[in-house]
């Protein structure tokens, strides 16, 4: 018998389950606890910073860089934004085509992210796997 999922069921699965995947010319890695406090710390999500360019390469190279490189620089917010400013002006010649495909892996890969968070927070609750609302 075939299962059918629910789109919630799905997203979920995917962000448990996400791997690296190739966007544009650079394979990227999911987004884990770990990277997700990177960006949390250093503002790439709030809104008050106003600079979707920065967000979205600031986003690519926590998630493109090594991570010795990301360490030496993601605890200090002007040293982040010089190193994702050196980032921007070695890989990004055209903004509205080169960052593009980076904006929709970013926006998909948190939603997935937070799906995956959502179920593994309700596993356990009385009546299984189905998200609290």
């Amino acid at each position: 018998m075939l299962e059918i999922l629910t789109d919630d069921e799905v997203l979920r699965e995917q962000g448990m389950t996400d791997g690296p995947k190739s966007v544009g010319k650079f394979t990227m890695r999911p987004m884990t606890p770990l990277s997700l406090s990177w960006c949390q710390r250093n503002g790439v999500f709030d809104d008050d910073v106003g600079d979707p360019m920065q967000k979205t390469a600031a986003y690519v190279f926590l998630h493109t860089e090594s991570k010795e490189r990301i360490r030496a620089v993601v605890h200090s917010k002007s040293a982040f934004a010089d190193a994702v400013d050196d980032w921007i002006d070695f890989h990004v010649q055209n903004h509205h085509t080169d960052l593009e495909p980076y904006t929709a892996e970013m926006n998909a890969s948190m939603q997935k992210y937070l799906a995956a968070i959502s179920h593994s927070k309700n596993i356990g609750v009385a009546g299984g796997d189905s998200p609290k609302n």
